[in-house]
This record gives C-alpha cells, sequence and structure tokens, in this order.
C-alpha cells in the first residue's frame, strides 16, 4: 500500500455516525496513483480506507467488484484487511475470496461480451465500526487507440469522502492535452503540478466531499457526479481520424 495505516486510522476513529448521519459508510482516504507509458500501457494502484457506519454499510462492503475487459487490461487486489475499532488487524485470504466472471450487467443493453470481466472478492467478518482497507492493481496492457491514454475517474459518490487523491504521473513526451472537471462541487478540489525526472505529476485532491442522493430513473450515477476528465488526445478530431 501506498497509505500510512495507522494516520488513516487515528483520521478513522475521529468518524462517528453521528457527525454523517445520511451515511452507512465513508471513505476514509483514498490513493490512486497511474503510471502511463508513451505507448498508452499504463500501471494503475489504489489504496483504499472506508469505515463502515450502518448495518446497511456492512452489507456494502461484505464484497466488493472490480471491472475490467480482456484482452485490454486485468485486475488483481494484492491487500484486503479488515481493520477492528481496537486497531486489531484481521487479514483476508484474497486468492480464497476472489471470483472472476461475466459481466451480466451488459445483457440490459443486450450486448454479451464474455470479455468483459469482474473481479468479485468476498471481505468475511466485517461489523459495524469497522474500517475495510483494500491496495487494487489495475494494469491496461493494450490501449483501445494506440499510443493514447485516458481515464475517467468519478470524485463524488453515495459515501461521503473524507480525502480522495488522484495522481498521474506521465512521460513528458506524452502529456495530458485535455483536462476537465464536470458538474464540480464548489471548493472540494484542488489541483497541482510538477515535474520529477522525465515525468510529469498531475495529482488532484478532493476534500470533504458530501454524499449525493440517487434519484428513481436518473441517468447513471458517472454522468452527473463530480468527475475528472483526463486525456492525451486533444480533442475527437484527432479520434475520428484515426478511426
Amino acid at each position: 500500500g501506498m497509505l500510512d495505516r495507522d494516520a488513516v486510522m487515528a483520521v478513522a476513529a475521529q468518524i462517528t455516525p453521528d457527525q454523517y448521519p445520511d451515511a452507512d459508510d465513508i471513505m476514509v482516504e483514498d490513493y490512486i496513483r497511474i503510471t502511463y507509458e508513451p505507448d498508452g500501457t499504463s500501471i494503475s494502484w489504489d489504496d483504499t480506507f472506508m469505515k463502515v457506519l450502518t448495518e446497511k454499510g456492512k452489507r456494502a462492503n461484505e464484497s466488493m467488484s472490480f471491472y475490467f475487459t480482456l484482452p485490454y487490461g486485468e485486475t488483481r487486489v494484492t491487500l484486503l484487511e479488515v481493520i477492528k475499532p481496537d486497531g486489531t488487524v484481521h487479514a483476508v485470504d484474497v486468492e480464497q475470496q476472489s471470483r472472476v466472471m461475466t459481466d451480466r450487467s451488459q445483457m440490459g443493453s443486450n450486448i454479451y461480451n464474455p470479455n468483459s470481466k469482474i473481479l468479485r472478492v468476498g471481505v468475511p467478518g466485517v461489523e459495524v465500526g469497522d474500517v475495510v482497507r483494500y491496495v487494487a492493481r489495475r494494469e491496461t496492457v493494450k490501449p483501445r487507440v494506440p499510443n493514447t491514454w485516458s481515464d475517467y475517474q468519478i470524485l463524488e459518490y453515495t459515501s461521503p469522502i473524507k480525502r480522495f487523491v488522484y495522481e498521474v504521473r506521465a512521460p513528458e513526451s506524452r502529456p495530458l492535452k485535455s483536462i476537465v472537471i464536470k458538474d464540480a462541487v464548489e471548493g472540494t478540489i484542488t489541483h497541482t503540478q510538477e515535474t520529477e525526472g522525465d515525468r510529469i505529476v498531475y495529482r488532484w485532491v478532493a476534500s470533504d466531499v458530501p454524499r449525493m442522493f440517487p434519484e428513481p430513473d436518473m441517468p447513471p450515477l458517472y454522468n452527473v457526479v463530480q468527475r475528472l476528465l483526463v486525456s492525451t488526445i486533444k480533442d475527437w478530431t484527432e479520434i475520428s481520424k484515426w478511426y
């Protein structure tokens, strides 16, 4: 992992259900670091701590799902822990609790792609007041458009976000050309950019983002919440010329 467990748990210990009466769980901290190469291949590490506040939150955190599509990329969980309020850490056997299956939700769009996969991981022993921590590694081995890289990250969710760091480490030879934040929640995001060796490091920090409340028949969540879109592609004209 990239985060200091003790430091994050000190923050988690101060979080109570009374502070978030409308929340079932809360993202205490999340750190995503993505390093991509000029050819569009990339490796992403995601270190996340979620605190369970209610019984509903407990049920929601008893399993987690990670989506990926072959042959473009793959995902695996390298660390999974249930941390008790007294600081006791229960390590979960990820291999034993994992299962890869075809994503059946695509059938709702009358699509069946057997390479559209879900990695589902069980999290046994979760109780109200616990913190679930996982580290996930995602690798893109074949970009859909050669020599390009792009990503789409939501920075608002049905759980409050205490702190969320999203970091992109880009090669100087292929920097980001398009950066857009849509449906911004005012005052919740800061952005920095610096150079480290032959890398440009872009970093966004989302802090104290309130939870959002879904409505009946609303568009997909990722189309309406605060979200960040980044790409090495300048505009759609580049896509159309390639296509």
